[in-house]
């Protein structure tokens, strides 16, 4: 039986992660809370290492298989996440799964996540098994008749109180969309925290937080990345994308810091202090801490393995591939601040 993302709060998981998870759907919003609840239960319940394998992938269903006997890096626990960007599957990921249904190992827990299935996907062993465990969580868009009553729920969720005007505003400006709508709350707790302590929001209240500029650019997320503040870049950058920020400007600051990074790094391991090689590369004395404690925390190896990424998101951004850039990005937030990751 298939849960409904409107009914689930991730406190499921706040004890155990269910061997392998289906989060299906075209419901932008759900696919980032749900993904976001399982990522951070994880990394509650000790799954420290991430590995991410991409249906487009020439091998990805080897890489599935390969995941279920590898030894994770120093004996921790893993995450994996198979992203599907297609509703039907080929005979070798189907078997991939089934394998893990089968044997799932005990160190390592399985997210599959992507679009709607085809109708003959649906029919098959993998999607009646998850559904009989319960493991299959259904991000089905929610019609415009029943926006409204989903709107009070996620008011209610987050303990924000509004009058019908302002609840109205929000229900017009958004037009049904779900991902706009909850972008729009965590502006307002982002932008206006103070409105939020027990007070019922007017419209006159709503609209004036909405239009006032944004507290945070695009130097603040690659901050509270090097911060290792998970929540908060993750925050930030719900709220730069939902404020129409091109993902190719944050990725530039991002591929800027990195690429810093990366030479202070490399002047350590060649026998500088970090104090030197900070100096050499006349970093801002304002950001000379930021820098010193990011160094101390990533590698060469990992430096390098992120502006990879970069390059990969780069062509990304431009076309070569259809995964989401903001996704991508959020990964390179992460591994800038420490959490670490496979791709």
């Amino acid at each position: 039986m298939a849960i409904k993302a409107t009914d689930f709060d991730g406190q499921q998981w706040s004890n155990t992660l269910w061997p392998v998870t289906a989060l299906l759907g075209d419901e932008a919003f759900f696919m980032t809370r749900v993904g976001d609840f399982w990522r951070n239960a994880g990394k509650h319940l000790g799954f420290s290492e991430r590995v991410v394998i991409d249906q487009n992938e020439t091998e990805a269903s080897a890489r599935l298989h390969a995941e279920l006997d590898a030894l994770s890096l120093f004996a921790d626990r893993g995450l994996v996440e198979l992203r599907l960007n297609k509703g039907l599957l080929d005979q070798g990921l189907r078997a991939a799964i089934e394998g893990w249904l089968n044997h799932a190992p005990d160190d390592k827990r399985l997210l599959i996540l992507g679009p709607a299935l085809n109708k003959s996907e649906l029919g098959q062993s993998w999607v009646s098994t998850l559904q009989q465990r319960n493991a299959w969580i259904d991000a089905a868009t929610v019609s415009a008749t029943q926006f409204a009553r989903w709107l009070d729920g996620e008011l209610r969720r987050q303990q924000i109180e509004m009058d019908a005007d302002a609840k109205a505003a929000i229900v017009n400006h958004t037009e049904g969309n779900l991902l706009a709508a909850g972008q729009v709350l965590e502006r307002l707790k982002l932008v206006q925290p103070d409105l939020l302590r027990g007070t019922t929001l007017d419209l006159e209240t709503v609209l004036e937080a909405l239009t006032q500029s944004a507290r945070y650019t695009i130097y603040d997320l690659v901050d509270h990345a090097i911060q290792a503040d998970v929540s908060g870049l993750n925050r930030i950058a719900d709220l730069l994308r939902s404020e129409g920020i091109e993902p190719m400007n944050a990725l530039w600051a991002m591929t800027r810091e990195i690429d810093i990074l990366l030479q202070v790094r490399h002047r350590m391991d060649h026998g500088d202090s970090a104090n030197q090689a900070i100096s050499a590369l006349r970093v801002w004395r304002s950001r000379e801490s930021l820098v010193r404690t990011a160094v101390n925390r990533l590698s060469l190896v990992q430096l390098r393995r992120l502006l990879n990424l970069c390059h990969e998101t780069d062509r990304t951004i431009k076309g070569a591939t259809r995964e989401p850039a903001w996704l991508m990005l959020k990964d390179i937030l992460l591994g800038l601040a420490g959490h670490p990751m496979s791709r």
